[in-house]
């Protein structure tokens, strides 16, 4: 089993009886059919984001996800499932088992292989974030019973960490993880509440951009990653940014000086993605970013991908989260 160091050492003082007493629980297609006698015939009733209550196995055998959150979510329970997106790009080191091909991939985070997960007769399909729409749904209902939509959907960014949390939950409930999930994400929570108390007392205004094919976009309180001001605390410039939509407002370069971020927090989305383009660092070294608060004070800071693009439901994209921007204080 692979050692999670990355979003359980923080955890480890408080969790280490309860791991212990967990050992015997699901962790990983070989444990599941180990311990799956105890387990025959029980079932786990998952409300999903499509409102659809679905009875799942107890320790389902064979797992097909769709998603990077939901895979990530469990590889943070010790869970790995028998199948998962094809990467783009390298994944991050608590993913390295999918990045070396001895498991399987079933198509991309945009468009599933079906066949490929039809031919692993999956017990429990999990579909999120870009493939969970109705019409996925309804394609994967073909394979199998037991198909459950794990997205994190959210109107307000007020939403966002109490519904990642319920995901986390439910999907820890599902594998005999439930109190385990519950300690990682209320742990998660107080170290945003921290961050977010020492954001706001600094006074510091920031700006959250992407990056991508040599232009900017800039995202504000309302949008996708209005995490940043909500729960990480930080005060908005007060740009007027289009919040319509999931990718930002494009920007000048004399937006920043405009503006002028005290922080300013930088997603590469072709790094991301695995496209081949010029680095965002780079694209924003001139003399307008330059002159800029967040520059003179070295707060410019690379946000992680993965974590914040890819896969933002996770506890270990949590945590990275807020490892980012305690880098800025």
């Amino acid at each position: 089993m692979t050692s999670r160091t990355s979003i359980r050492t923080r955890t480890l003082a408080t969790s280490l009886t309860l791991t212990a007493a967990l050992a015997l629980s699901a962790c990983g297609s070989d444990s599941q059919a180990d311990g799956g006698d105890e387990a025959a015939g029980e079932t786990v009733s998952i409300t999903d984001a499509q409102g659809r209550t679905v009875e799942v196995p107890a320790n389902p055998e064979v797992v097909v996800t769709t998603d990077w959150s939901v895979a990530r979510t469990l590889s943070d329970l010790d869970i790995e499932v028998d199948a998962a997106p094809v990467s783009n790009s390298a994944l991050p080191e608590d993913l390295s088992e999918y990045d070396g091909g001895d498991i399987p991939t079933v198509g991309t985070v945009k468009e599933p292989d079906y066949e490929a997960i039809n031919e692993l007769e999956p017990d429990l399909i999990i579909i999120g974030s870009r493939t969970g729409s109705p019409e996925v749904l309804a394609e994967m209902e073909k394979i199998s019973p037991v198909v459950i939509d794990m997205s994190v959907r959210f109107e307000e960014p007020a939403e966002q960490l109490p519904t990642t949390q319920e995901r986390v939950v439910q999907l820890g409930s599902i594998f005999g993880k439930e109190a385990e999930a519950q300690e990682l994400m209320d742990d998660l929570v107080s170290q945003v509440e921290e961050v977010g108390a020492q954001a706001a007392d600094s006074g510091d205004t920031a700006l959250f951009v992407q990056v991508s094919g040599g232009t900017a976009s800039a995202y504000g309180p309302g949008s996708r990653f209005g995490i940043v001001y909500d729960a990480f605390g930080y005060t908005d410039t007060g740009a007027p940014v289009d919040e319509d939509g999931s990718h930002g407002q494009e920007i000048s370069q004399e937006f920043f000086t405009e503006y002028n971020p005290g922080v300013l927090l930088v997603l590469d989305r072709a790094a991301a993605i695995g496209s081949d383009e010029a680095p965002a660092l780079d694209v924003l070294n001139n003399d307008l970013v330059n002159t800029t608060d967040a520059a003179a004070n070295d707060k410019i800071q690379l946000v992680d991908g993965f974590s914040w693009y890819i896969a933002n439901a996770a506890p270990s994209s949590i945590q990275q989260m807020i490892d980012d921007v305690k880098a800025t204080l």
